[in-house]
Parts: C-alpha cells; sequence; structure tokens
C-alpha cells in the first residue's frame, strides 16, 4: 500500500491551483459524493484530496469528476497552509467526519462540511465552530451543531439518498443475488442461506462485495468450502458464485440484482449504503445491526423496499418470496434524491458566490 509520503509532505510534485478542495476519507466518501462532485465539475476547477492509501488506485479511474487529484498532506499547520497557498480554494469542502485539527483550524479558506452527522464528541463542538456552512443529514443533527453556535447550519437529507442510477446494466441471464459491503462472519450467514436458496432455485448466482476488497481470495475460499462453483469476478462470470475482487463497481452491479443483501448489518458494524440497491428498485435485506443507517432503513422500509432478517433461515426464506415478485421502480426514490442534490448544490453555490461576490 502506497502512502504518497513525498506528496504528502509537498515535496516534489506541487498542486495546482483550484476553485475548489474537496476532501474525502476514502472510497465510500467519494462515492457518496459524487453526484454533487459531477455539477460542481461544470461550473469550477476543483482539486481532489484523500486520506486512505487503499482509494488512490481507484480514485485515478474517477478522472472525471475533478481536475486534480492528491493525497492530503500531512495534518501540520505548516503543511496544510502551504497547501492552501498553492491551490488557492474559492471555498475547501470537507465530507461527513473528516474533522482534522490543521486542515480545519489552520487554512484560511472558507470550509464547508458536507453530510454531517453529530456525535457530541468535544472536538466536534470546537471544531465545527471553524465552518462557514454546515449541511447535516437530519433536522436532529442540525439541532445538535446550532447548539454548537456553528455560523450556519442546513438539513437537506442524507448525500447516500441521492440516486445515480444511469448505469449500463449488466445481463448475467438469470437471478441474481448481490451481497454488497460485506464483512467477516456475514459470509458464511448469506452462503449457508443461500445454499438453501438454490435448493428451490437452480438458476441463480450470488454475487458478495466484499467491504475490503483485499478480502476476496479469502472469501472465495469461504464460497468454495461451502461447495459452491465459485470465482473471482474478474477471472470469470460463470458458476454459482461470483467475488468481487475490484472498487467501483458495486453500484452498476446492483442495477442487475433481483434481491439486495447489504453488509454490516449482521455483525456489529451499524450498517452500510441501503439505499443504492434501492435506487433501482431492487428490494433490500439486511440485519439486526443498522444504527449507523437508521435514516436510510426507515426510509426505504416506508417505500416497501426495506426487509429486516434475523438469521440464516429467514433470510433465505425472504429471499425466496422476493424472487416470486415483480420488481418496480418507486419514483418516490428518485424525486427525494433530486430534493436532497438541489438543496446541497444551491447551498453550496450560496457560499461560494458570497466569498467571490
Amino acid at each position: 500500500m502506497n502512502f504518497s509520503l513525498r506528496d504528502r509532505l509537498l515535496i516534489g510534485k506541487k498542486p495546482k491551483s483550484a476553485d475548489i478542495w474537496f476532501h474525502v476519507a476514502s472510497v465510500g466518501e467519494f462515492n457518496t459524493a459524487k453526484p454533487i462532485l459531477k455539477e460542481l465539475k461544470k461550473r469550477y476547477k476543483i482539486l481532489l484530496t484523500f486520506f486512505s492509501p487503499r482509494a488512490y488506485n481507484f480514485l485515478l479511474s474517477q478522472r472525471e469528476f475533478y481536475d486534480e487529484l492528491f493525497p492530503l498532506p500531512l495534518d501540520l499547520p505548516f503543511l496544510v497552509q502551504k497547501f492552501e497557498r498553492y491551490v488557492k480554494p474559492k471555498v475547501i469542502i470537507m465530507t461527513e467526519r473528516e474533522l482534522w485539527p490543521s486542515l480545519v483550524n489552520f487554512t484560511k479558506s472558507p470550509k464547508i462540511l458536507i453530510n454531517a452527522y453529530a456525535n457530541g464528541s468535544f472536538i466536534e463542538r470546537i471544531f465545527s465552530r471553524k465552518f462557514s456552512l454546515i449541511i447535516t443529514r437530519t433536522e436532529k443533527d442540525k439541532e445538535i451543531f446550532e447548539s454548537y453556535r456553528v455560523k450556519k447550519v442546513i438539513s437537506c437529507g442524507n448525500l447516500k439518498f441521492i440516486c445515480d442510477n444511469k448505469v449500463v446494466k449488466k445481463s448475467f441471464g438469470r437471478k441474481v443475488v448481490i451481497a454488497g459491503s460485506t464483512h467477516r462472519g456475514e459470509e458464511e450467514i448469506i452462503l449457508s442461506a443461500f445454499r438453501e436458496i438454490k435448493k428451490s432455485v437452480k438458476d441463480i448466482l450470488l454475487i458478495i462485495a466484499p467491504r475490503h476488497v483485499e478480502r476476496s481470495d479469502e472469501v472465495l475460499k469461504k464460497a468454495k468450502a461451502f461447495g459452491f462453483r465459485a470465482h473471482l469476478f474478474s477471472e470469470n462470470t460463470e458458476g454459482d458464485v461470483l467475488i468481487v475482487d475490484r472498487l467501483g463497481i458495486l453500484s452498476s452491479l446492483y442495477s442487475s440484482a433481483d434481491v439486495a443483501v447489504v453488509g454490516g448489518t449482521f455483525v456489529k458494524v451499524g450498517g452500510h449504503n441501503l439505499m443504492e440497491p434501492a435506487c433501482f428498485g431492487v428490494p433490500v435485506l439486511y440485519g439486526e445491526y443498522t444504527h449507523k443507517v437508521e435514516d436510510l432503513r426507515k426510509y426505504i422500509e416506508s417505500l416497501k423496499l426495506g426487509y429486516p432478517v434475523k438469521d440464516k433461515s429467514e433470510l433465505a426464506k425472504s429471499i425466496l418470496e422476493i424472487l416470486k415478485k415483480e420488481k418496480k421502480v418507486n419514483n418516490k426514490v428518485v424525486e427525494e434524491s433530486e430534493r436532497i442534490k438541489r438543496c446541497y448544490l444551491e447551498e453550496i453555490l450560496r457560499v461560494i458566490s458570497s466569498e467571490t461576490g
């Protein structure tokens, strides 16, 4: 894994000037912010920074969303100040909880925190006052940030509600179950349920996308241990089970699914993006641990697209029941998606125009 230490120390390569310095932690935050980046890129020059070394290769493949890519400088006052002098941004946009002390406190450009959620920590209370605007996921988060005396707080909704459903659907020629963002301890539950499903539905494919792609070989071995004909997705698309071994394709795969199972919910992680499959009208199943995505869970359940399950037996039963139904697109998903995107863009553009004004 390449930490890009020379770049983070600003030795050699220097960032170019840009209108917006946009920072994400890793691939997940980038994918969540893509609809906003896509619109901003039409008007402004964007420099994208990231923290996680594992995100580098994937972000290189996403050049249409930014003008320059750079690893986040080491969080030291003189380095972030030097970086800011090179970039000369009109605004710095940070995602979710990227509250780096020097980045927040020692940069002079107006700062916006998007898709923010509050946990009441001391650092959050102090650092949030440095932002010109905080856009929160929920009204409750808005109330908490307002209690910190932040300059301006707006609740637009969770960016994960924004659907990017304009993807090329891949046909596998059979029923498809996709288990996305799975963690260790979840694959066994899913594979066991799939073994039961195969007794009733012969022509069916299971695709598993581990949350951490470096686990793909490990998950492949598990699938083979269950007796399935299993392959890595990049090598073969035949067999009973495919294991996704590269980043950035889960959303497009969801578009091909008949049923989706979202990981991080059968172990105590708290859940991942339940909206990704729901955007395509795909029924979504998940376990009991959804405390990090409660707003998403409640929303897709209100649309009759979300189905909680307790164990592998209930998972298998629910998948079989869903496979008998016709998949339908819910227009409310698209409407809410557009409302949230419009709200974010209007507020961000208002800050930029006020600073350049």
